[in-house]
């Protein structure tokens, strides 16, 4: 259970980071004005529960994988060589495969949190334009 937490901690900030950083890039490339409270929060459980999930499942992996690597191996360190001699390929596998979930979600909360509505800044300057416009009009 220590390994499952450890892993999901470990995972849980590298998924945000590089997340994090792909949906700031590509928020910037799309121009969306976003939510960003909304999408932070968000993304953040999500890049945990993603985190979670893909310990979990790698090590469920990992053991089912060991059944027969186990019995080669010595005695004593069968943890740290039960991943990387016989589960590194479900290892890395299960971390892409949580990655790749966390940015199909960042996607959809992405969707979820941009708005379309006018900027204060945006409505001042039409405002501006349109009582420019006026004034010209009457001279």
């Amino acid at each position: 259970m220590m390994f499952i937490v450890t892993l999901a901690i470990v995972w849980f900030f590298l998924y945000w980071i590089i997340g994090g950083v792909f949906f700031a890039c590509v928020a910037l490339l799309r121009l969306r004005r976003l939510r960003k409270a909304r999408f932070s929060c968000l993304f953040s459980l999500s890049a945990a529960i993603c985190a979670l999930g893909a310990a979990w499942g790698s090590t469920v992996w990992i053991e089912r994988a060991a059944v027969g690597c186990l019995e080669n191996l010595p005695r004593g360190k069968e943890a740290l060589l039960l991943v990387f001699e016989c589960g590194f390929f479900q290892f890395i596998f299960s971390a892409m495969a949580g990655l790749l979930v966390l940015i199909v979600i960042g996607f959809g909360l992405l969707k979820l949190s941009s708005w379309k509505d006018r900027t204060w800044l945006t409505a001042f300057a039409e405002r501006l334009e349109l009582n420019s416009e006026a004034e010209g009009e009457n001279n």
